[in-house]
């Protein structure tokens, strides 16, 4: 039954492909990948499989696949992608030899991919429950292993009609890294046995970041040496409460890095803000062009006069943080989080919308006093007024989320010593 709904939810795509841009990537990227696979890596063995559904489990296994590649410099290293918005960014990402999509989870795919990679191990991070080939992992002896698991308190591992996930997790991976205790101790009442407690690899991620040397010519000339309001990863709900601000304090700059950078959502930016906005990209044609000095330097008069600052740009969201003295992060209206820790890192007070529960590291720092659910206007104008105005909060904020950060560093280690000992 699972085969069978996998083939038609591939017919239905294959439909929907014809007017969805994204779906068409989807469908596109898979088209002869087997063939493309076995030619890739023909005559290589001892191959490491990392398998990320998106760009967000791929941000979680990024600093384990970095530390690999250095631990290993000669083994042979494959990440496959279930999503295009993870493959479409990192399909030339040099650290590892091949980048591809993940094949559907039919059992003649699942089959057919293990006999052709033959990987001496295979690594899946959060939720990755793709049965047929765990199966065919199982069966030709592969130690596979699960990093970055979180159960919630409904989560259906826990569940009754959750039995199936619990035999996977008891039976095929030869370890399940977790994020914290309380996931440890729900698996290991459900039976499982190869349980860590490992931690979140995103910190490591995010604190190597911070301490690049890093800058943004466009934002510093825009934001003109100021501190200034960010919303990552926003969608029209963080943009609506974000343009309430700007109008509420006018001298002040505010930054949106939008989630999904479709025309649509970035307009509805723009025209709302009433000519005070900016475009990121318009700005680079100012910094590229051969525009006469003098042309220039009008231009450049604009942008720093302007308040708000709509960055269309993908993949540098995690530094731009560093610009930023408080943060607005998406997902919390549609129950899909975004991360935290990418503000966090830098020492800033954190507010998303009223889905946040998903995000564990959003529910430490709620309990310690560093995080904030906004559901309204008049709840973001509330937050905002309180670290604005009080200096003394938010140094006490940012010694808060300092510690918290250094408290949860060092997964990455913890993880490589499951994985290889």
């Amino acid at each position: 039954m699972y085969t069978v709904l996998t083939y038609v939810i591939s017919l239905v795509l294959s439909v929907i492909a014809l007017w969805n841009p994204k779906i068409r990537l989807f469908v596109k990227g898979r088209r002869n990948v087997l063939k493309r696979i076995k030619e890739a890596v023909k005559g290589h063995d001892g191959i490491i499989w990392f398998h990320t559904a998106s760009m967000g489990e791929f941000e979680e296994a990024r600093p384990v696949i970095e530390a690999t590649r250095k631990r290993f410099p000669d083994r042979k290293i494959l990440l496959t992608f279930f999503s295009p918005s993870g493959y479409e960014v990192r399909k030339d990402w040099n650290v590892v030899d091949w980048v591809f999509y993940l094949p559907l989870d039919t059992w003649f795919n699942a089959r057919r991919f293990v006999r052709i990679v033959r990987p001496a191990k295979a690594v899946f991070t959060i939720g990755e429950f793709w049965f047929n080939y765990l199966g065919q992992l199982r069966r030709h002896n592969v130690d596979t292993y699960i990093m970055s698991v979180l159960l919630s308190k409904d989560s259906p591992y826990t569940k009754w009609y959750g039995w199936k996930y619990r035999n996977v997790l008891r039976t095929v991976y030869k370890g399940v890294m977790v994020k914290n205790e309380e996931t440890r101790d729900a698996l290991e009442k459900a039976g499982c046995r190869n349980v860590t407690v490992t931690g979140d690899a995103r910190f490591d991620r995010v604190a190597a970041i911070a301490s690049e040397t890093w800058s943004d010519k466009i934002v510093a000339e825009w934001s003109c040496g100021r501190k200034v309001a960010i919303a990552g990863s926003s969608d029209s709900n963080e943009d609506g409460l974000f343009l309430s601000l700007a109008r509420d304090y006018p001298d002040d700059k505010f930054m949106f890095v939008p989630h999904d950078l479709d025309e649509a959502p970035i307009r509805h930016i723009l025209n709302s803000a009433g000519g005070r906005a900016i475009l990121y990209t318009d700005i680079e044609y100012v910094f590229s062009s051969g525009i006469p000095a003098n042309v220039k330097a009008g231009m450049l008069g604009t942008i720093r006069d302007a308040q708000i600052l709509v960055v269309n740009k993908i993949g540098i969201l995690s530094r731009l943080y560093r610009y930023g003295w408080c943060a607005l992060v998406g997902g919390g209206f549609v129950n899909v989080p975004h991360s935290v820790i990418e503000a966090v890192i830098y020492g800033m007070p954190v507010a998303m919308g009223p889905q946040f529960h998903k995000n564990s590291q959003f529910v430490d720092l709620l309990k310690l006093g560093a995080a904030t659910p906004v559901s309204s206007p008049e709840d973001i104008r509330k937050w905002y007024a309180e670290y604005r105005d009080n200096p003394e909060l938010l140094d006490h904020v940012i010694s808060v989320e300092k510690d918290y950060c250094s408290r949860n560093t060092g997964a990455t280690d913890r993880i490589m010593a499951v994985i290889f000992g």
